[in-house]
């Protein structure tokens, strides 16, 4: 009701129509069937007939059906990144949107808005969309000024438009933006999610695609992130990460290594 009183409205008719021809929304689940058929419930509330892609990994398979849904089972615990390289591989629009299965879209989500924008900048490849974390209620000052910390200048190349370039009134670009983003395809498949990460991809990520993709962050623009109750069964897995450190800072070392001798040469 008080978004309704703000204005905020739903996508209209024209802009879930391009949204459908155009993106394809993509998200991984493990053991968490409640959160993964919620997302998608809600998804199609705001964008009717969209296609999913989930990538699912748990134990029991998401137990869930649709039209204008597949899932991909994958062996339990393949992990994160491998998760969302399958789901890359099937999508086919020019653009994807990806998400997380313990978020939900809101009147403020707009990816109708940020589609518009990605294509009305040919500079930019991707353009992410704050979570607003639930219980916790951080606000979305803070969760932005986190990213305004990101300026990835440890990566092996420099940005190709500076960290913190003003776009408009609400677009900045950043180093790093969160893990909810409306993107060019074609670029997301060339950058590439490395399949031996299984949980901490996100700034692995953003690492290697510093000097090659150009993200911006819309400043107004957020999903809700709900932090599920604690489940043992699924932390035990969701916090195996030590694998995940030593490889990813062995990984970084040795671009860093390639980058400065290429430089050299």
């Amino acid at each position: 009701m008080k978004w309704a009183l703000t204005g905020k409205k739903r996508p209209s008719i024209e802009e879930t129509k391009q949204l459908r021809e155009e993106c394809t929304i993509i998200f991984k689940s493990f053991e968490r069937q409640k959160m993964a058929k919620r997302l998608y419930k809600n998804i199609q509330k705001y964008y009717p007939a969209i296609r999913v892609i989930i990538a699912d990994d748990s134990e029991k398979p998401l137990d869930l059906q649709d039209e204008n849904l597949e899932i991909i089972k994958l062996p339990f615990n393949s992990g994160l990144s491998y998760g969302i390289g399958r789901v890359l591989e099937k999508v086919t629009t020019p653009y994807v949107i990806r998400l997380d299965d313990d978020e939900l879209l809101t009147p403020f989500t707009k990816f109708e808005k940020q589609l518009k924008f990605l294509k009305a900048h040919p500079e930019l490849d991707l353009v992410g969309v704050l979570p607003f974390n639930l219980p916790k209620c951080t606000s979305l000052k803070k969760a932005v000024e986190e990213y305004y910390k990101q300026p990835m200048h440890y990566a092996p190349k420099p940005l190709k438009i500076p960290h913190m370039t003003k776009l408009d009134d609400t677009h900045c670009v950043l180093g790093k933006v969160p893990n909810i983003f409306v993107a060019r395809t074609d670029k997301i498949k060339e950058i590439g999610y490395d399949d031996n990460i299984r949980m901490i991809d996100h700034n692995e990520f953003f690492f290697r695609a510093a000097g090659n993709l150009v993200a911006a962050l819309d400043t107004t623009s957020f999903v809700i992130h709900y932090h599920n109750r604690y489940d043992m069964h699924y932390e035990r897995y969701r916090g195996d990460i030590l694998g995940d450190k030593i490889y990813i800072r062995e990984k970084m070392r040795g671009l860093l290594q390639r980058d400065s001798a290429q430089r050299m040469n």
